[in-house]
């Protein structure tokens, strides 16, 4: 899966795994005249989620704030993918 319309240093993206079996996932960030960035791999337990933003996958530097990146997602199972930018409001829990 491929999400094109970009995403900004900060934003996330929720993944949720919605098999029976941990997905291993791997996150490549491409910027237009730029490196990819990646790929990162994440691990996601059955039936869990995980929200990473680009910021705190990336070890060495911050990456540039004024590009959009797109990010390709690979997953070994079916992943849900919903990009979330940084400023949207935060999730509710359900008691």
């Amino acid at each position: 899966m491929a999400i094109a319309d970009g995403c900004l240093p900060g934003d996330q993206l929720g993944l949720f795994n919605v098999g029976s079996g941990s997905a291993h996932v791997e996150l490549t960030f491409c910027a237009e005249g730029g490196q990819p960035l990646g790929p990162f791999r994440l691990v996601i337990p059955a039936q869990r989620s995980q929200s990473p933003a680009l910021d705190d996958l990336v070890e060495s530097g911050t990456p540039s704030p004024s590009l959009t990146y797109s990010v390709v997602v690979v997953s070994d199972t079916p992943v849900l993918v919903q990009p979330r930018p940084a400023d949207a409001p935060a999730a509710r829990h359900l008691p």
